[in-house]
């Protein structure tokens, strides 16, 4: 069997490629104990509260997935895996079987569109995410895969576990952390499956208003349905913040750590506990001076985001005129609308790959031209950047053999060029979507001033077609450039006169500068933006795009940190895209800020030798 083509992937996110950053804004970071090592054994101290032997306050440190403060209870939410006999089945019980295996499935679909109608109600980023699934549920291959196995004498149960498992081994082994992560929507779906052909009815836990829940893992049906019985929070022990929970943590503003080893082994049930998503850290059996610190910081907070709301109308600009547009990076029309709301100026990134992922097959022309027309109308009369295909052999379906190292290999700009075929259909479908000439045209993965050429020279080939066809389009369609390698940078001047904008991809700039896989734990200290080589990168790619006059973006979560932001401003950033959840709060701090002060910041802090250092002196001038 085809292993690539066999599973739907949905990766819908709000910023595709972005790391897990620690905020240390004074703000933030006020009041913030240090956390202690979370490696210990269990002990005494997470024994129910006595009051002869009082326990002692312990911090667990897992990775911010969406920031907020909330103090209230655990309730530690863990399935028991169902364990599958391997034993044969006799060859009479097969119909039986494979009608066991067709009912099961028939009543998780029905399970997934109730949930996916209560998702369109209260919280509609989820129901593209629920219907991902219902995708991957439903798919023909792997019921013929499943029914094969049972054929072969394998009982509903083990079928589903060993196809589905295949499946998840090869998603697991992907270089990119959003293929892993779709091995974890393979395992919810799964698991749905067993618990149906088991007859198995998961007793949900009774969560009060204001709960905490503690598991391994949670499914985006699970954040729906707990936060409608009064879920406020959530830790994990599974690391992904682009995890479809963390994705929706996000998206509804609760606040979620994950990355929280054998956490649910350590916490138990109706545990006082602090969550802090801001640092990633949870403390249990807060003393009262650490929960005094805490409930004053949650009012500020509360406070804080009651006053925001004015901010959606208001101008970004700093007190002294300089004006810095804000844009939001959306995959979805809903994140559109939401971009909108929060008084979004533009889409600044729309990654065009997870239209590809999602089906695990190449959209027609026609289909992607509908796409990118529904996104263009929903943004309009806002602009809207759409990314050409960024994808390597590690996410390609079969579209690239397999290499040893995807991140160095033929990806991005390099693959379209290869496959011009591909590329050309979606240039096309970008110019038929550009009739309302809101359409910005983004190009990834350049390292060389010749590629930039043929892809522009290609751009121009698709127009000549559409002209000559009579069709409309957007003549001056604007063309950037995205700035993520090394050579990029130092070669921004060249590229500068040929680009109608700059989009600085933070993370994989730092990345490939630094050696340093943002998704590697063990180089996870390496990999750090504050670093002055990324910052004096930045600074060279901004000095180039002013010297030929063009916009330069910053796309990704790096510019929504509360000192980051002013550094960018101060280097000359005049563009800033970022989770629409984040901009009305950088807003804020844009407001507040004088930018020849900012100036100032960011000259100081390009002297710099350490990241360390940087960051200690953003911290102090940003206080």
């Amino acid at each position: 069997m085809d292993s690539q083509t066999d599973i739907h992937i949905s990766l819908r996110t709000h910023s595709s490629r972005s790391a897990a950053f620690e905020v240390f804004a004074p703000e933030v970071r006020e009041g913030i104990p240090e956390e202690s090592d979370s490696g210990e054994p269990p002990s005494q101290q997470m024994q129910p509260l006595s009051r002869k032997a009082p326990h002692k306050e312990k911090r667990f440190k897992g990775i911010p997935a969406s920031p907020g403060i909330v103090i209230g209870q655990a309730v530690t939410f863990v399935v028991e895996p169902i364990t599958i006999k391997q034993a044969l089945i006799e060859p009479e019980r097969v119909p039986a079987e494979i009608e066991r295996f067709h009912h099961a499935i028939a009543e998780c679909t029905a399970e997934l569109h109730r949930t996916i109608t209560m998702a369109n109600d209260e919280a509609p980023v989820a129901a593209p995410i629920l219907e991902a699934q219902l995708f991957m549920l439903n798919d023909p291959s792997v019921g013929a895969m499943v029914t094969e196995y049972i054929r072969k004498q394998y009982s509903a149960d083990h079928a589903v576990q060993d196809v589905f498992d295949s499946q998840q081994a090869i998603m697991r082994h992907a270089s990119d952390a959003y293929l892993r992560e779709r091995a974890a929507d393979l395992e919810h779906v799964k698991q749905r499956l067993l618990n149906f052909l088991a007859n198995r009815n998961l007793v949900a836990p009774e969560i009060g208003e204001g709960s905490i829940v503690i598991s391994e893992s949670l499914t985006p049906s699970d954040v729906m349905l707990f936060r409608k019985s009064g879920m406020a929070a959530f830790a994990t022990e599974s690391s992904g913040i682009t995890s479809h929970a963390a994705i929706l943590a996000r998206s509804m503003a609760m606040p979620s750590v994950v990355g929280l080893a054998n956490v649910c082994k350590r916490i138990h049930t109706g545990t006082k506990l602090i969550i802090d998503g801001f640092a990633g850290i949870i403390i249990t059996y807060p003393q009262p001076e650490t929960l005094e610190r805490y409930e004053r910081r949650q009012q500020d907070l509360e406070n804080k985001f009651r006053k925001l709301g004015k901010y959606a109308s208001l101008p970004s600009q700093t007190l002294d005129g300089r004006k810095i547009h804000l844009f939001a990076n959306a995959d979805s029309p809903e994140e559109i609308e939401m971009a909108r709301a929060s008084g979004a100026e533009g889409i600044g990134l729309i990654r065009t790959e997870l239209q590809l992922l999602e089906r695990q097959i190449v959209p027609s022309e026609d289909e992607q031209t509908a796409f990118y027309k529904d996104l263009a109308e929903r943004a309009y009369p806002l602009p809207i950047t759409l990314r050409a295909f960024d994808i390597g052999s590690d996410k390609s379906f079969g579209l690239i053999p397999h290499e040893p190292n995807p991140a160095l290999g033929l990806r991005g700009l390099r693959f379209l060029l290869k496959n011009r075929a591909l590329f050309t259909a979606q240039v096309r479908a970008m110019l038929h979507a550009s009739c309302h000439r809101n359409v910005r045209i983004m190009l990834p993965m350049i390292t060389t001033v010749q590629e930039f050429q043929k892809a522009l020279s290609l751009i121009e080939g698709c127009k000549a077609t559409l002209r000559a066809n009579g069709e409309d389009f957007d003549e001056n369609i604007p063309v950037g450039a995205m700035i993520e390698t090394p050579a990029a940078a130092l070669i921004a001047r060249e590229l500068s006169a040929m680009a109608d904008f700059f989009s600085i991809g933070t993370n994989d700039l730092t990345q490939y500068t630094l050696a340093a896989d943002r998704m590697n734990a063990g180089v996870m200290a390496i990999f750090d933006t504050f670093h002055p080589a990324i910052l004096r990168l930045l600074k060279m790619t901004i000095e180039a795009a002013q010297y030929s006059n063009i916009p330069v973006a910053v796309c990704g979560e790096f510019a929504s940190h509360a000192a980051a932001t002013e550094l960018l401003v101060g280097m000359g950033i005049n563009e800033l895209s970022v989770a629409h959840t984040s901009l009305l709060d950088m807003k804020k701090r844009i407001r507040k800020v004088n930018f020849l002060a900012t100036k100032t910041l960011s000259s100081e802090a390009l002297t710099l030798a350490t990241s360390s250092e940087v960051r200690k002196y953003l911290i102090s001038a940003t206080r």
